[in-house]
């Protein structure tokens, strides 16, 4: 009995930890700094001899090969075929070698929260570091949110402290918002119609920085649809059998937008693009395209 609840406590650990840091293929974070914007992601996986570690894409751009041991450590694989240390979530204290020029590692926090903007995120823990052996700091600070990763990292230079935040993750397949952003994209039922099926297509506008978005039309209408082929020649044109009232107009968008509409494909079999504009006076409309296929 004691064995198995030895054996329980040290899967929930393990659970626990990999939360904070998880690696599951697809995963991806992206961060800003300033003007600056890194995405970060977990790209496959690779088996060395009997471990398998996964593909971390970090804020530098070089990947790294990451795994978490039998004792829940995050660990990495260096270039003599040692693991190196990265985090130990379970740990008050431990030996970092995150990267050449940050030193130990102390949590000094572990109900840290973090304000993205749009949403706070909560439970998470504060890593601070020592200065490694260089003569820059390196990463003197870095916070793990629980079921989502690294939510911020401090790195020190001779010019001071660069923070970088999280404003958009995704994990385990599900979307974390963080800084306010405004988005179009064009959404479709199907990937592959029948010949002369019908389609039905919804185009989205997403607006979360605060601040209205204001939309200027020259007419009724608000977007339209074309669909190329493979040569890239204009095969359909949604707005080509449809009248719109000649007038100005505004519209507003905070939150989200939606418009959707149906039609029938008169297409040949093969392979096409479908590609959705908002019908604004800007000079640089909002564009989305997707792929889709005819079948025979």
């Amino acid at each position: 009995m004691m064995q198995l609840l030895s054996s329980a406590l040290l899967f929930a650990a393990l659970a626990s930890a990999q939360d904070y840091f998880p690696l599951a293929v697809g995963n991806q974070w992206i961060y800003r700094a300033a003007k600056e914007t890194i995405v970060t992601s977990i790209e496959g996986t690779e088996k060395v001899g009997d471990r398998e570690y996964s593909m971390y894409q970090g804020l530098t751009g070089q990947r790294t090969r990451l795994r978490y041991n039998d004792r829940a450590q995050l660990v990495a694989l260096s270039a003599d075929g040692t693991e190196a240390l990265w985090a130990d979530f379970n740990a008050d204290r431990y030996d970092s070698k995150i990267e050449p020029c940050t030193g130990p590692a102390t949590v000094v926090a572990r109900d840290w929260a973090v304000d993205l903007g749009k949403q706070t995120l909560g439970g998470g823990i504060a890593v601070r570091y020592l200065p490694g052996i260089c003569a820059d700091a390196g990463v003197t600070r870095d916070v793990f949110i629980p079921g989502v990763g690294l939510a911020e990292r401090e790195i020190t230079s001779f010019i001071g402290p660069k923070l970088y935040r999280l404003i958009y993750a995704r994990v385990g397949g599900l979307a974390v918002f963080g800084q306010g952003e405004h988005a179009f994209r064009l959404s479709l039922d199907r990937v592959a119609y029948p010949r002369n099926a019908e389609f039905e297509a919804r185009l989205t506008l997403e607006n979360t920085t605060g601040q209205p978005l204001t939309l200027r039309f020259n007419s009724g209408q608000s977007f339209d649809l074309r669909i190329k082929n493979e040569r890239g020649e204009s095969v359909y044109t949604w707005s080509a059998t449809r009248l719109f009232p000649a007038v100005m107009r505004e519209e507003a968008v905070a939150g989200e937008r939606n418009w959707t509409t149906s039609d029938r494909l008169a297409l040949e079999p093969g392979q096409y693009t479908m590609e959705a504009v908002l019908s604004t006076l800007d000079r640089q409309p909002y564009l989305a395209t997707v792929p889709l296929m005819i079948l025979p």
